[in-house]
């Protein structure tokens, strides 16, 4: 859960970042109509904003209060288009070859974007990434320590019966199956439980955290259910042929003094 929503806030912040395309006072509508056409089915495009002269004029109107064509008599202000990228793309190196690419097109007078900025942002997902996987890691190792104590308190409750019928003749295959059978029902249960709590922590958190994080995704929910179900009965599994090997591997009179 911490590694997807990690991935999930990364790509969020990458694809906040945005190039701004001038273009050039020559260009003709047809001209900007194909290169809005052309920019849509790029692959390194997340959403595309065409913003008119007429438009950023009045946005720096708004923000300024007053109409700089008051003072200039012209509207000093190009059309731009600006794009959001995908994450995937969202890196110095591919912004670079991207700007190269679109100054190639006359009716493209410049390519602007916040190199520090994005230097800066791909440091934070790093960091992000980094800390979520040990976080991961370390609620993964302290998940397997508990189970495995407690598969192996199970299977020390048991050792006198399987080392009688190891006595009587059973393999080891035998009495290994109804532990394991037993051990893979406790973590299919613990996992479902599991996955009932992560629900309910969802649902709390959902209006709080919906802007960074997509729950309509159902990969979401599949990528989290599927890798608490898998480690669930992996890590019961394991634990419990551990222990049992461990007791087979004892006489009778061991047994005591385990």
């Amino acid at each position: 859960m911490f590694v997807y929503i990690g991935n999930q806030l990364s790509s969020h912040m990458k694809e906040n970042l945005t190039i701004s395309i001038e273009i050039s006072d020559i260009a003709q509508k047809e001209d900007i109509k194909h290169l809005q056409d052309s920019l849509k089915k790029a692959p390194f495009v997340k959403e595309l904003r065409f913003i008119s002269k007429e438009d950023a004029l009045k946005e720096l109107t708004e923000e300024m209060g007053e109409n700089p064509m008051e003072l200039l008599n012209f509207n000093p202000l190009p059309s731009t288009f600006e794009i959001n990228l995908k994450s995937a793309y969202a890196n110095n190196d591919s912004i670079l070859y991207i700007a190269q690419s679109l100054k190639n097109l006359q009716i493209i007078k410049n390519v602007d974007y916040q190199k520090n900025l994005i230097h800066e942002v791909n440091h934070k997902v790093t960091s992000i990434t980094t800390i979520c996987l040990a976080i991961a890691a370390t609620l993964l190792f302290i998940s397997f320590i508990l189970i495995n104590n407690t598969m192996r308190l199970l299977i020390y409750s048991n050792r006198f019966a399987i080392n009688t019928m190891k006595l009587i003749g059973a393999t080891k295959h035998f009495i290994r199956r109804p532990y394991i059978k037993q051990g893979i029902i406790i973590g299919l249960s613990a996992s479902f439980l599991a996955c009932l709590y992560i629900g309910g922590f969802f649902y709390l958190i959902h209006n709080n955290l919906d802007i960074l994080i997509d729950f309509k995704d159902q990969m979401l929910y599949v990528v989290i259910g599927g890798t608490i179900f898998a480690s669930g009965i992996l890590i019961t599994t394991l634990s419990t042929l551990f222990a049992m090997n461990k007791y087979l591997r004892h006489d009778t009179n061991d047994l005591y003094y385990i």
